[in-house]
């Protein structure tokens, strides 16, 4: 792995006047950041179809070439970022107004966006809500959303909705979703609200709280991993689950992951590490720590990104890819 890390002058061509928003990793030398455009809210509010969503790809399989090159999108709000390994390996990204945006295996264009609502009949079609997580499960990119939406994609302008859940009453809906195979898939979110797939059916899952849930991890160790508002953490399975940490944190997690034997979690306010049925700082340099926000994982490797760079964690060591205090 070729961690380059971002010089001056790349950061003048590619990140000034954006802030991150997302990050994912495709492969060990190919991942991914999503920036959005600054602006001055209290002199400038520029309709959403005009700020400028920009997709950073950071390759470093070849060190003889930049690592780094980007793409501009308009009219994409808070744009998610994922990854599908099937039917071709390549980045998705979906927004919360409903588009979809492809790149990779000789693709680079907007697929149809994602379609909503409710037929005659009072039956849900596709997205109900605004997409909330993208997740990697079994190759397959899944996406979950509020009140209650769970998409899986099958290919290109095609996704398969699990319209048979129903609407909650409180239209929180789901904010993560993560499993341990195609047929075995938890989906998380308002008080308490947790659903399990078998790859037939969804069934709620008798949860024993009504605290909010964030985000979830389906982790290498058998168990399922909950944060909770505050940074609770709940850990279990299937029925059974105990709440294994309370937190008094600003902020809950936001993402969640399994990285080198234990789960990761992060907020804009730091990084954490779950071992032991405990939750503890995680024991990383400072530069690093100061780039919590988002995590993803793959091939290996852990990316984690917020609005003071992002940093690479290979297995053995952290290597930082941005360091905006260095270059602001």
């Amino acid at each position: 792995m070729n961690a380059t890390k971002l010089d001056r002058k790349a950061y003048e061509k590619y990140f000034k006047g954006f802030f991150l928003i997302d990050c994912v990793v495709r492969k060990k030398d190919l991942m991914y950041f999503l920036l959005e455009q600054e602006y001055d809210e209290e002199t400038d509010t520029p309709p959403k179809s005009k700020v400028l969503t920009r997709l950073i790809e950071y390759d470093t399989f070849d060190p003889k070439v930049s690592p780094w090159g980007y793409q501009d999108l308009k009219g994409m709000q808070r744009l998610k970022a994922g990854v599908s390994y099937l039917p071709k390996e390549q980045f998705v990204g979906v927004s919360l107004n409903d588009h979809v945006y492809v790149l990779g295996s000789g693709d680079d264009r907007l697929e149809k966006d994602l379609v909503g609502g409710r037929a005659a009949t009072g039956k849900d079609i596709g997205m109900r809500g605004g997409v909330s997580k993208l997740r990697v499960i079994d190759r397959c990119l899944w996406l979950a959303g509020s009140v209650r939406t769970v998409g899986r994609r099958l290919g290109q302008d095609n996704w398969e909705w699990h319209d048979a859940i129903p609407r909650n009453p409180d239209n929180e809906g789901f904010r993560d979703i993560d499993g341990f195979s195609a047929t075995d898939i938890y989906a998380a979110g308002g008080r308490g609200d947790l659903w399990h797939y078998d790859g037939k059916a969804w069934k709620q899952v008798a949860f024993p709280s009504n605290m909010d849930l964030w985000s979830i991890c389906c982790a290498g160790d058998g168990h399922v991993y909950i944060g909770a508002e505050s940074g609770s953490v709940f850990k279990g399975r299937g029925n059974e689950w105990k709440l294994i940490s309370r937190g008094n944190l600003t902020l809950p997690f936001h993402d969640m992951v399994w990285h080198q034997g234990k789960v990761w979690c992060t907020s804009d306010y730091g990084l954490w590490v779950v071992e032991n049925d405990k939750v503890t700082d995680a024991d990383v340099p400072d530069k690093a720590r100061a780039c919590s926000g988002h995590l993803s994982v793959g091939d290996g490797v852990m990316l984690l990104a917020g609005m003071y760079g992002a940093a690479l964690h290979d297995g053995n060591e952290w290597r930082m890819v941005i360091d905006f205090g260095d270059l602001d």
